[in-house]
């Protein structure tokens, strides 16, 4: 005897499931309409008074449809201090392909509100405007090392002990509102000789000696002791110039503007060292040691570089699946008038080399 009962429950569990696929299916769909570009956009990215970075990058986007027939060579760019023309002479230097670089030749005071225009034939005029940031007073570099425990990747269960060295970073003015500044730690390779040392030895180290590089820049710690280093989704450390550099607000210190840096700490050792023995008894003849020499670069960003920063440092930081369409696939700041990019200046001031002891 067949048990209809059963199926006619099995019959309507199924009928239930196609319809409630068929209701998600329908539920999910939607039309969007693009709105795609068909002729491009000029692309600008500028930091004026950045070392290094002191020029204007011209770029032309690849429309969305149809053939690209205006490029970074045909578009005319133009720069205002103050109402007056800034003269931009093309570097011609610049080995990125698609990309044509200017150098403002003139040299820009606080305060001064820089206008930026570009434009070309069959594609829409741009504009940017920034205020060139107030400079920086003379900044006190304290040093001292903090021993933390950090996760050296997501998922590790052991915690390593670690020694940083912290810079504290302490400017003579009051935290701002809107003030925003980015610190970047460099170090120089030197030797310390006692004694006289052989110049067919002295030449191998000779040839290391002052090389500069940027040096690496540390957050995401859980634990520390002895000092406080907050977590990585609360401070932005991307790149520039090639190295490591971090951007944020300053916080007070005693009513003064601080900022902490936390490198890897670097002491001076014993490299090598030479003796003699005479009448049996060793003599020191030379010792060298190598140590590293620090210099400090604060910045201080107009609130456009920063939010540029922040938006890319947010997208390349995300923990979501970008592809999928969860997070922005680009960075989401501008603030260039019917164009792309950035346009933003900076003031800044460096230290001199100093050891630490």
């Amino acid at each position: 005897m067949k048990n209809t009962g059963n199926m006619n429950m099995s019959c309507r569990v199924w009928l239930g499931v196609v319809i409630l696929a068929s209701l998600f299916a329908v539920s999910c769909e939607k039309e969007v309409d693009f709105p795609a570009d068909k002729d491009g956009r000029i692309y600008v990215n500028a930091m004026i008074g950045m070392e290094g970075r002191d020029r204007i990058d011209v770029v032309v986007s690849q429309p969305a449809f149809g053939a690209e027939e205006t490029g970074a060579e045909d578009v005319s760019l133009y720069l205002e201090a103050d109402g007056k023309a800034v003269e931009l002479v093309r570097d011609m230097e610049s080995d990125m392909s698609g990309v044509v670089s200017y150098v403002p030749q003139d040299t820009f005071r606080p305060g001064q509100k820089l206008v930026l225009r570009a434009e070309a034939d069959g594609l829409p005029s741009v504009k940017a405007e920034t205020t060139m940031p107030a400079s920086l007073p003379e900044v006190n570099v304290e040093s001292k090392l903090v021993v933390s425990y950090r996760e050296d990747e997501a998922g590790q269960s052991m915690v390593y002990l670690r020694t940083r060295r912290n810079f504290h970073v302490v400017l003579d003015e009051m935290p701002q509102d809107d003030s925003y500044f980015g610190i970047q730690v460099l170090k120089r390779r030197m030797f310390d000789v006692i004694g006289t040392v052989p110049d067919y030895l002295w030449d191998d180290y000779e040839a290391l000696q002052g090389i500069v590089e940027y040096d690496e820049l540390y957050v995401n710690a859980n634990i520390s002791e002895g000092g406080e280093i907050s977590s990585i989704k609360s401070e932005l450390i991307v790149e520039n110039a090639g190295g490591d550099m971090k951007v944020s607000a300053a916080e007070s210190d005693n009513g003064k503007s601080a900022i902490d840096v936390f490198v890897k700490a670097e002491e001076r050792y014993l490299k090598e060292a030479h003796y003699q023995y005479v009448n049996g008894v060793r003599e020191l003849i030379s010792e060298i040691y190598e140590l590293y020499e620090y210099n400090v670069k604060v910045f201080r960003l107009s609130p456009e570089i920063y939010h540029y920063f922040r938006a890319r440092f947010i997208v390349e930081e995300s923990d979501a699946p970008i592809h999928l369409g969860f997070t922005p696939a680009t960075y989401t700041y501008t603030n260039v008038e019917g164009g792309l990019g950035m346009f933003g200046a900076v003031s800044m001031y460096e230290t001199d080399w100093f050891r630490i002891d």
